[in-house]
């Protein structure tokens, strides 16, 4: 009977455990294809990934020496890649767009973008697309990300 149970218990916690086990074995898969396209990216510009972070389904990194940022998000409908130069940056900021939501009367992130102004007015402002309502449905993380990006920006550009 206690052999019985036993066996049981067994392949219930296998039928539990093992789904878990495959979605994050495939999770990391994807991110380190995701940091592998950012490294790519860097080193077509001849730089090296002195500070990078891997999200869901971006990655951002920075070369502290050259004071180059890159920028990798791929998800189901596109691929972006994107270099700045941040000696050609003045300052960053973060563009919080919300949407408002007359359910709970509370207003929803729509989009988190980080902005970089150039030095020169003339040209037009870059912008880092962290987060999109559209293409990521919830929030999980990347106000945080958003902050710590944006302050290590700030730092190098000083």
């Amino acid at each position: 009977m206690n052999l019985g149970v036993t066996i049981t218990s067994a392949v219930l916690v296998l039928l539990v455990i093992a789904p878990v086990a495959l979605i994050q074995q495939q999770q990391k898969k994807k991110e380190r294809k995701i940091l592998k396209s950012l490294k790519a990216l860097a080193s077509k510009y001849n730089c090296t990934l002195t500070e990078y972070e891997v999200f869901k389904n971006f990655a951002i990194g920075l070369d502290e020496k050259n004071n180059n940022l890159f920028f990798y998000k791929k998800n189901s409908l596109k691929e972006i890649s994107q270099h700045v130069d941040l000696n050609k940056i003045k300052s960053c900021g973060i563009l919080n767009s919300k949407k408002a939501n007359n359910k709970s009367k509370q207003d929803n992130i729509a989009r988190l973008q980080l902005i970089l102004n150039p030095l020169d007015n003339i040209k037009h402002e870059q912008t880092i697309e962290i987060y999109n309502q559209t293409d990521d449905f919830q929030l999980n993380g990347e106000l945080d990300v958003i902050h710590k990006w944006e302050h290590l920006i700030q730092n190098s550009l000083k």
